[in-house]
């Protein structure tokens, strides 16, 4: 997968996350919640599932600050590396899977996509770094 091409998947995901965060809150919550400026005077109850939609959506946005920066160097410098390329794929699926299966409320299956994540970030880090040094 190019990086360009990660990079637009990490959006779709982000964006994907966020959507559905809002239009659960929106239909828990109702739309005065969604639409008040004051939310902080009415302290909001949030079930377990609410908790954890919102937790997914906030641990992607937190995963891009550091795999946006690195998928842009890739692309900028031209790595040209198909292992690298086959972690962009993979980090952009366990990053998909991630999700859905934080949804689910069981950690243990959660770990697969943060694992495929984070090891497919690790790879592409250190070819970066050999290439950046040549």
């Amino acid at each position: 997968m190019e990086y360009t091409t990660a990079l637009f998947f990490i959006g779709l995901i982000t964006f994907v996350l966020l959507f559905i965060e809002i239009n659960f809150m929106y239909a828990t919550q109702g739309f005065g919640y969604g639409w008040s400026s004051n939310r902080g005077a009415t302290k909001a109850e949030f079930s377990p599932l609410a908790q954890r939609i919102k937790n997914a959506y906030n641990n992607q946005v937190e995963s891009a600050a550091y795999s946006v920066p690195v998928f842009a160097t890739a692309a900028l410098t031209g790595l040209d590396s198909s292992g690298a390329e086959t972690a962009a794929l993979i980090y952009v699926i366990g990053r998909a899977i991630y999700g859905p299966l934080y949804y689910y409320g069981k950690a243990n299956l959660r770990l697969v996509g943060f694992g495929m994540g984070s090891l497919s970030m690790i790879y592409i880090l250190f070819t970066l770094g050999k290439h950046l040094m040549a």
